[in-house]
């Protein structure tokens, strides 16, 4: 990224090759790799260009990199919180998941320790989820047979 910057010239702006490697930190590695890529390469960058080529515009290139910093942080912050609230939602989603061994009649669930509890309590315990108990028509038809 920075040879492409090099061969090319400061002028030519390619905020792509900054961003992707700071976007992939973010997802995989969390907001401080991904905040410290994004300022170390803004940094690295205006040292490349500078050193062999001399400081004639030094102010505008410093100002540059500064505003390329902001820009590149802020996706590195953004794409963390969005790993993060994705990580979130897989956790939330695996409490639940897979084949749960019910019993036919009473509805009872085994559970990890192989102790055979309500449905009711063991989904309470995983999620956040509330139960409220009535009585489905054909059960009361079948049970409470001439309640209305």
């Amino acid at each position: 990224m920075l040879g492409t910057d090099y061969v090319t010239s400061e002028a030519t702006n390619t905020p792509v090759f900054y961003v992707v490697p700071v976007i992939l930190a973010a997802w995989y590695s969390g907001m401080w790799s991904a905040v410290g890529l994004a300022i170390a390469v803004p940094v690295f960058r205006l040292l490349f260009l500078v050193m062999p080529r001399g400081a004639d515009n030094m102010a505008t290139l410093a100002l540059a990199t500064a505003f390329r910093g902001v820009v590149i942080t802020f996706f590195a912050l953004w794409f963390a919180r969005l790993a993060e609230f994705e990580r979130a939602l897989e956790r939330r989603v695996k409490v639940l998941e897979g084949l749960l061994p019910i019993c036919s009649f009473c509805k009872n669930i085994r559970n990890d320790n192989g102790e055979w509890e309500r449905m009711e309590a063991y989904i309470s315990r995983r999620t956040e989820a509330e139960f409220s108990h009535g009585i489905c028509p054909s059960c009361s038809d079948k049970h409470y047979p001439g309640m209305v």
